[in-house]
């Protein structure tokens, strides 16, 4: 269950309470390693698998030598990009550090999608971003989460327009000290 990533998280969040802060709207954004496991999570298990664009006009693409014609649907396979080795080294591992400031550079453009991207992303990403972090914080700040018995080793999920489990998903919490 990623306890070194969970651990590392946990002493980032615990900086901001011993800094006499709460974890609220402000310290949550503020917070990278925190923002890098939410991504490398919407990476991995992105909201929806593909995305869907009408064209508003005619758009010809030299490279294929394809026209796009207007009023036709282009679909972006978000999953599959997101698991593309081309983009994401390693795809199948889980791995916040491709997130972290320092390397977001090596990030090709477009090619992190869990909300759209253009003028026409999600218009509850920010909301979305925000409350998963707060969530993400205040359950770190008191429980580890484990293994149960019933815990599967690897995460078995259908592929139809959104990730959805094929079974129960059972893990446990224990609580900090």
């Amino acid at each position: 269950m990623n306890q070194d990533i969970q651990q590392k998280l946990f002493d980032e969040i615990q900086s901001v309470l011993d800094d006499g802060k709460s974890l609220n709207y402000s310290s949550v954004m503020t917070l990278p390693y925190l923002d890098a496991v939410l991504s490398e999570t919407l990476r991995k298990y992105p909201p929806a698998l593909a995305l869907a664009r009408e064209a508003s006009e005619d758009y010809y693409i030299k490279e294929y030598d394809i026209t796009v014609e207007k009023h036709n649907d282009v679909v972006i396979p978000v999953y599959a990009i997101h698991h593309d080795p081309e983009y994401y080294p390693d795809p199948e591992r889980y791995d916040p550090e491709r997130f972290m400031p320092e390397n977001r550079h090596k990030l090709v453009p477009y090619t992190y999608l869990p909300f759209g991207g253009g003028p026409r992303n999600c218009i509850g990403m920010r909301f979305a971003l925000a409350e998963a972090k707060l969530g993400i914080a205040n359950l770190i700040k008191s429980f580890r989460i484990v293994r149960t018995a019933k815990t599967p080793e690897k995460l078995r999920l259908t592929k139809s327009l959104f990730l959805l489990k094929t079974e129960p998903i059972h893990i446990g919490f224990e609580r900090r000290k």
